[in-house]
């Protein structure tokens, strides 16, 4: 690997070829994430076998190189995360400097980080990739995101810090996203607890989540067709319908109820990025419904779809959720852009999805959020003895509490709960 690399970017710096090895390939995704950063992909290589010294094998490294110097690129972007040592041969093969998967959606995510706390993230999840390169002098970092590649590179500065600096940094960033938690928490609790019911909208990337939050509450955000438009969890209210009139006009009241935009997932979405975006996870663990959305026109719908619900199972069951099930809706979106043979289909294949366009008309999808929503939390009353007060506490955040009254048995609720903590409380109830 070239020592220095300075960090102006020269004629050909935003062409770049693609390559991937071994059987989970991911082309045309990697294509997608390197035209949003701003790079025109020029050239792709790919080879079945992944080669633990340089990524491809020693021939199709020096067909990497034939084809950088033919198509005139200035750049080799790998479909996996790189070793040290990899980055290096590969890049010796190549002449030009190569940039792996990973560090790509960092600076994409880099790019679109919107306010302080996704900033934050994004800068541990950049340290933490970077820290067992710095002795290597994985130098890639400065070339990308120069020249006006993204909204900021990570500049020359960075490239000096020496491990114990990276962990010193590391270490106050953790401890600031700690207090932003905990805030978090408090809002969360406070919400849910004055509040109407959560429903968390995940999905994966570019599967029209956004379109989808503005369509359902009337915001007005960004929509444009890039990878992780969206990064920081947003939240917004969707009114309800009350019913009109003396009730025999047919009206059905909708109740309200809060949903939360989350940052899409993808495949091998780097871990230092799974571990650092908490905000989302956490809004998917605790919201009452689970709204997933998926691209009705994608070509892997069934991989796009897996992908989501398998992070989301590692995640709820990491945060000791037990009980009953949170109730999900699957949405397929962007129905507008498929045939009607591909609709029938879709149909037999997920016969409980809302088949829709959230550019057109959401009512379905409404209506089958109310439903879920209707099953996935249960009123009851119970009784709390003194002795045990404490657990009264643990109800608020994320029980509805509609009334209370001191008796000389210990305190008697009428609650709501959402089903997956009925368990908790099933020893109290009354009714």
């Amino acid at each position: 690997m070239t020592e220095e690399i300075t960090s102006q970017a020269g004629p050909n710096d935003h062409r770049a070829v693609l390559v991937g090895a071994g059987e989970d390939r991911q082309m045309e995704e990697l294509a997608r994430l390197s035209e949003t950063l701003g790079l025109e992909v020029v050239g792709v290589m790919e080879q079945a076998r992944r080669d633990g010294v340089g990524y491809v094998g020693r021939g199709k490294r020096e067909q990497l190189g034939q084809l950088v110097r033919e198509l005139g690129a200035g750049l080799v972007v790998s479909d996996d995360e790189l070793t040290p040592s990899q980055a290096r041969v590969l890049e010796k093969a190549a002449g030009v400097t190569v940039v792996d998967r990973t560090l790509l959606i960092i600076r994409i995510f880099e790019a679109h980080a919107g306010d302080a706390a996704s900033r934050l993230e994004v800068e541990l999840a950049e340290l933490a990739y970077r820290l067992p390169r710095v002795r290597g002098g994985y130098r890639a970092l400065s070339r990308l995101g120069g020249g006006g590649v993204t909204t900021r590179g990570p500049g020359e500065q960075q490239l000096e810090y020496d491990r114990r600096v990276i962990r010193d940094r590391m270490e106050r960033i953790r401890k600031r996203l700690e207090e932003e938690k905990a805030a978090r928490e408090v809002r969360g609790s406070r919400l849910r607890n004055e509040g109407p019911p959560s429903v968390a909208l995940v999905g994966y990337t570019n599967a029209g989540k956004t379109t989808m939050l503005n369509a359902l509450s009337g915001e007005r955000r960004s929509t444009a067709d890039r990878l992780f438009e969206t990064l920081e969890t947003v939240t917004r209210l969707v009114r309800g319908t009350p019913s009109e009139g003396n009730g025999h006009d047919g009206a059905v009241a909708r109740p309200d109820f809060v949903l939360t935009d989350t940052v899409g997932f993808i495949r091998k979405l780097p871990t230092q990025l799974i571990h650092s975006f908490a905000s989302t996870l956490e809004a998917a663990s605790d919201a009452d419904v689970i709204l997933l959305c998926a691209d009705a026109s994608s070509e892997k719908l069934a991989e796009e779809i897996s992908t989501v619900e398998d992070t989301l199972r590692e995640t709820l069951s990491e945060d000791g959720t037990q009980g009953s099930p949170q109730e999900t809706v699957l949405c397929l979106n962007k129905a507008d852009l498929i045939s009607e043979e591909r609709r029938r289909r879709l149909a037999a294949s997920y016969p409980g999805a809302v088949l829709i366009s959230a550019k057109l008309d959401v009512n379905a999808l409404v209506e089958a959020v109310n439903e879920a929503l209707a099953k996935s939390r249960v009123r009851m009353r119970i009784l709390i003895p003194h002795a045990e007060y404490g657990a009264v506490s643990g109800l608020y955040g994320w029980a509805e509490i509609h009334a209370r009254k001191d008796t000389t048995e210990g305190l008697e609720l009428d609650v709501t709960l959402p089903k997956p903590h009925v368990h908790r409380y099933a020893h109290y109830r009354t009714s």
